[in-house]
């Protein structure tokens, strides 16, 4: 009897974490788009906003960020209007020159898994994943128009399945 209770209690366990998996799957994600309108993202849950003016180049540049912590991963959108006189720089340069600033300013990187140059829904990007603190982050630069934008999920190792790192970046579409 008490080999029954332990298969219906497992068998139970199991169905409910599955069913518990279903709920917060890729496809019951809320459509997110910020007042500007600019952007469309699904996150798994409504995102807050901030936003702050830094200093690149010497220049103040305002920087708006939309993020949503769940479970053990952390998903955000940034971006930030650059001046136009950077654009003759070259999109490479700027995803580039983006990409090692990031770099620079996150402590603790133990190691860069990926970073090459693609595109996202035909927009200049550049992918990367790093390694940071026992965690990764998996996101993406994206450049359109004068806009810089970052699309990125931070997860533990052994949870990159469960965040779903893809399916986040990848419903990230920029409204002409």
């Amino acid at each position: 009897m008490t080999c029954v209770g332990v298969a219906i209690g497992g068998a139970y366990t199991y169905l409910m974490t599955d069913f518990k998996r279903e709920m917060i799957s890729p496809a019951t994600w809320q459509a997110f788009s910020p007042q500007d309108d600019r952007f469309d993202v699904k996150f798994p849950l409504d995102p807050t906003e901030s936003h702050e003016e830094i200093s690149i180049a010497n220049k103040r540049i305002e920087f708006h960020q939309f993020s949503a912590q769940h479970e053990d991963a952390f998903y955000a959108v940034s971006y930030l209007d650059f001046p136009g006189h950077w654009k003759l720089l070259g999109s490479q340069k700027l995803l580039t020159k983006s990409f090692q600033l990031l770099m620079e300013n996150e402590p603790n990187v133990e190691e860069i898994l990926q970073q090459e140059l693609s595109h996202h829904y035909g927009a200049p990007a550049l992918v990367y994943k790093i390694k940071q603190d026992g965690k990764e982050i998996s996101g993406k630069f994206i450049i359109s128009g004068n806009t810089l934008y970052r699309v990125a999920v931070t997860y533990p190792l052994a949870a990159a399945e469960k965040a779903e790192p893809h399916s986040f970046i990848n419903s990230f579409e920029v409204k002409a």
